[in-house]
């Protein structure tokens, strides 16, 4: 990803946040920083955030884009940085302050009324923001961790023009139809309880016979280049592990 794009993406993600706090009063902000694949940002909603609120949160954000609101960067010092995200009532963006911001003065950008913590760069404005789509939403732990609150993480992509944004819709749309989990079940080749565990796939019949088949092939190809097979029992002693440096793994 180029430094143009990323720059693009993360703006837009300020743009999304912007939008969702005037749509949904209240609502607690994480991060949003750029990706590979496009951006998000991760909120603590009052109420459940439904697919369909999608569509308006994009809505808003097109308003905003067409108002063009400046990037505009400050330098504050720390501990007024504090107060100003207590009187927001961002709980998350005061930790961050305490955990990451080691200088005398903290980076805030603001865009019209929403303003985050943030290093930057940006665009000048809203308005040169290119072309977007807010794709889906998940959960997410705030900092990676269980045990901390589960935010809902929203999801987009963006492009700088609406022709590289369609090729990469398209990509997605066909992607989805070779999606495992789509195809294990239409072609019926495994199955997914919840007494055996999310992520564990059951074989079916047919899906037991391609893993043989491959099995059997992936034998075949390393015999014919000289590999040689053992095999070792499956569980060891406890010292074992200790000596081969897995126990610490």
């Amino acid at each position: 990803m180029s430094e143009d794009l990323e720059v693009l993406r993360h703006s837009t993600a300020h743009v999304m946040a912007a939008a969702v706090l005037e749509l949904f009063p209240g609502t607690v902000i994480g991060i949003g920083p750029a990706t590979d694949e496009g951006f998000y940002y991760d909120f603590g909603f009052r109420e459940r955030l439904q697919p369909e609120d999608l569509p308006k949160i994009e809505a808003r954000m097109r308003e905003i884009v067409k108002a063009a609101p400046t990037f505009v960067k400050q330098e504050v010092p720390r501990a007024e940085a504090t107060a100003l995200f207590e009187g927001l009532h961002q709980p998350l963006k005061v930790e961050l302050i305490k955990d990451k911001v080691t200088d005398a003065t903290a980076r805030l950008y603001r865009t019209g009324d929403f303003v985050d913590l943030c290093l930057g760069p940006h665009v000048a404005n809203a308005g040169q923001l290119g072309a977007f789509r807010l794709l889906s939403i998940a959960g997410a732990y705030w900092k990676g961790s269980e045990k901390n609150q589960q935010l809902t993480r929203i999801y987009g992509t963006a492009f700088p023009t609406e022709q590289e944004l369609d090729a990469h819709l398209k990509m997605l749309e066909e992607a989805a139809k070779r999606d495992h989990r789509k195809l294990g079940k239409e072609l019926d080749l495994f199955l997914i309880d919840e007494m055996v565990g999310r992520g564990l796939p059951l074989l079916t019949p047919k899906g037991a016979t391609i893993r043989r088949q491959m099995e059997v092939f992936v034998l075949r190809l390393g015999r014919r280049q000289g590999y040689e097979y053992v095999k070792t029992s499956d569980i060891a002693r406890f010292e074992m592990y200790k000596i081969c440096a897995h126990f610490e793994r």
